[in-house]
C-alpha cells in the first residue's frame, strides 16, 4: 500500500493559496477606486463591500467556488475590452473567444437562442454579463452571507444539491419563485424554506435532491456499506477519500456514473442507484481523484488543453484528446489501488462472484493505465504537458508500478478470460491507432 501524504500536503497547499488570493483580490480592491466600466455600479458597489467580509477569511469550498465566479467575469470583461470586429466573414480572436465562453457556460442555451435573433455578439454578451453579476451576488448572500434579503437571480448549481424546485442551504431549501430555461433562479427575502433531507456518515454529508428524497434511509445505507469497507480493508485510501470528500450528491441519471467541478472541490455527484456494491466503492474513489487532481489544476498549468482526439482511451474505447487521457490516468489509478488492495485480502465479506470481479478489475486497471503511458511521455516530450504535469504523472506511474508484480501473480493464478479479451482489444487499438 502508498503512503498519500503527499498529496494530502497538497491539499493543504492549495487551501494557503486560496488565502494568499484573497488578499490580492483585497490589494487591488483597496487600489482601484475608480470604477470600471465594463461592469455596472451595483456589483463594483457590492463587490468592494463583500470582498472584506470575516465570512471570506478562512477557506472553504464555497468560498473558493466563489472566487471563481469572480475570476470567470474577469475573463469575458477582459474579451470585452479587447473587442475587435473579425474581417471577410471570420470571427476575431476576441469574437471567438466571448463565443466559446459562452458556449462552455451553463448559460450556453440562453445565449445561443439571443444570438440567433439579435446577431450582436457584443450585445448579447454584455446582457450576460449583468447575469453573472447578479449570480456572484446571490451565491454570496445564499451560500457565504446566508442571508436572503433582496430580489436575488441565481444560477442553480446541481453539484452543490441544488434541484429546479429549490437552491440547497446548509442544511435547508429555499424554493424558487421561478427558474427561467432551468438554470435562471429567482428568489427573495419571502422565499419558503423547508428543511432539506440531508444524511450524515460521519463527517460525510448525502444531500438529497427533492424528487429523490424518499429514497435517502436506502441510499445512505448502500453508501455507508462502501464507506465502511474502504474504512475497514483500505484505511489509507478512506483516509485520502476524507480528506478530500465532504459532500455527496446521489443522482439517478441513465449512463451517467459520476461527476464532479473543478471549481467545487469536495463535492461528487454519484449515481447510487445503478451501480452495485463494487461498483460504488470504485465511483467514490474515482471522483474523490478527480478532486486530488484538481488541487493541482487549481494551482498549476499540467498541460496543454488541445482538443484533437487523437490518443485512445480504453476506458472509453474511443479516441480522446489528451486531457481526458491524463485525468483518466490519475483518476483511474484510485480504482487499480483499490481493487489490487482487496485482492490481497485473506478474510472478508465479499461473495465468491465479487472476489473475483475484484480480482479481474485490478489487473484490468493496471493494463489500461500501462497502455496510456507512451501517450502521456509523448506528450510530454512535444510539450503539450508541462513539467509541473509530468512530475504529477511520475508519482502516480511509481504507484502504478509498485503493483507490477501483484498483478502478475494474480494474473497468473486467475486465468480470467475477460483479462485475455482486455489485453487483445488494447493489442489491437495499439495498431489501429498508432
Amino acid at each position: 500500500m502508498n503512503n498519500f501524504n503527499h498529496f494530502i500536503q497538497n491539499n493543504h497547499a492549495f487551501k494557503e493559496s486560496y488565502l494568499e488570493g484573497l488578499a490580492l483580490y483585497r490589494e487591488d480592491a483597496q487600489a482601484n477606486e475608480d470604477e470600471n466600466e465594463l461592469l455596472s455600479q451595483k456589483f463594483q458597489g457590492f463587490y468592494k463591500e463583500a470582498i472584506f467580509s470575516k465570512k471570506l477569511d478562512t477557506y472553504s469550498n464555497l468560498n473558493f467556488y466563489w472566487f471563481n465566479l469572480i475570476e470567470a467575469l474577469i475573463e469575458i470583461i477582459s474579451y470585452h475590452s479587447e473587442f475587435e470586429v473579425g474581417e471577410d466573414f471570420e470571427m476575431s480572436e476576441s469574437e471567438d473567444a466571448i463565443f466559446n465562453f459562452w458556449h462552455d457556460s451553463n448559460l450556453a442555451k440562453v445565449f445561443l437562442n439571443s444570438l440567433n435573433e439579435s446577431k450582436d455578439l457584443l450585445a448579447e454578451s454584455k446582457k450576460l454579463v449583468t447575469v453573472l453579476e447578479d449570480n456572484i451576488i446571490a451565491f454570496f448572500n445564499i451560500h457565504i452571507k446566508e442571508e436572503v434579503t433582496s430580489d436575488l437571480t441565481y444560477l442553480n448549481v446541481p453539484e452543490l444539491g441544488d434541484d429546479n424546485l429549490s437552491a440547497y442551504q446548509n442544511g435547508q431549501r429555499i424554493i424558487f419563485n421561478n427558474l427561467e430555461d432551468k438554470v435562471l433562479a429567482k428568489l427573495s427575502e419571502k422565499s419558503q424554506k423547508r428543511a432539506a433531507v440531508v444524511s450524515n456518515i460521519d463527517e460525510l454529508k448525502i444531500i438529497f435532491y427533492s424528487e429523490l428524497e424518499n429514497t435517502s434511509k436506502e441510499m445512505t445505507a448502500k453508501i455507508e456499506k462502501a464507506y465502511r469497507r474502504l474504512e475497514r480493508y483500505t484505511p489509507e485510501l478512506f483516509m485520502i477519500f476524507k480528506e478530500f470528500t465532504q459532500n455527496i450528491i446521489p443522482i439517478n441519471e441513465k449512463g451517467i456514473v459520476s461527476y464532479s467541478m473543478q471549481t467545487l472541490p469536495g463535492y461528487s455527484s454519484i449515481n447510487t442507484y445503478d451501480r452495485d456494491d463494487m461498483d460504488l466503492m470504485d465511483d467514490l474513489l474515482h471522483e474523490n481523484g478527480h478532486h486530488v487532481l484538481n488541487s493541482y489544476l487549481n494551482q498549476e498549468e499540467l498541460l496543454e488543453e488541445l482538443e484533437e482526439k487523437i490518443y485512445y482511451s480504453p476506458w472509453r474505447r474511443a479516441l480522446r484528446p489528451i486531457r481526458g487521457i491524463y485525468h483518466a490516468y490519475m483518476t483511474f489509478y484510485w480504482a487499480l489501488e483499490l481493487f489490487s488492495s482487496l485482492s490481497r485480502l485473506e478474510e472478508h465479506d465479499f461473495t465468491d462472484s465479487e472476489f473475483r470481479k475484484i480480482q479481474e478489475r485490478a489487473i484490468e486497471e493496471y493494463y489500461m493505465l500501462q497502455f496510456c503511458e507512451l501517450d502521456l511521455e509523448k506528450a510530454y516530450k512535444e510539450e503539450i504537458v508541462s513539467a509541473e504535469g509530468y512530475e504529477v504523472y511520475l508519482q502516480f506511474k511509481a504507484m502504478v508500478d509498485s503493483h507490477r508484480e501483484h498483478i502478475f501473480a494474480l494474473e497468473k493464478h486467475l486465468n480470467s478470460n475477460a483479462v485475455e479479451e482486455l489485453k487483445n482489444e488494447l493489442l489491437a487499438a495499439r495498431n489501429e491507432y498508432y
